[in-house]
């Protein structure tokens, strides 16, 4: 059963039904308890102009996606769903390859000897 609601001051009515339509999608809705009682308060408040201008503003213009966070987080999804559709992807090493002159500095360190001391107490 339907409604109506009325903000004498600013001569505006509004029926409200059990169900409604999204304009946008097509999909039928219940009307929740909670836009009944801001249309009750904003009729008796003679603001009821505002709650549906304000509504239809916050409908007409979502807010934009802020950086970082979720967003981030769908375009790395996006990424990484692009890569599995294209079948190729490169994954970087997690540890960096040692240069020649960081390998040589190293065999520096080592005694030889010591070395082929170990190996043959391993049998190596």
């Amino acid at each position: 059963m339907s409604n109506t609601y009325t903000d004498y001051v600013n001569k505006i009515a509004i029926t409200v039904p059990e169900r409604y339509i999204d304009v946008k999608t097509g999909e039928s809705y219940s009307v929740s308890p909670k836009i009944v009682d801001q249309i009750e308060y904003h009729a008796d408040n003679s603001s009821l102009s505002h709650l549906v201008l304000s509504a239809l503003h916050h409908y007409l213009n979502p807010k934009p996606v802020l950086s970082g966070g979720s967003a981030e987080i769908l375009q790395q999804l996006a990424d990484i769903r692009a890569m599995l559709e294209n079948g190729t992807f490169h994954i970087q090493p997690l540890v960096k390859e040692k240069t020649i002159k960081e390998q040589t500095d190293a065999a520096k360190l080592l005694n030889m000897k010591e070395v082929e001391d170990i190996l043959e107490a391993f049998g190596g």
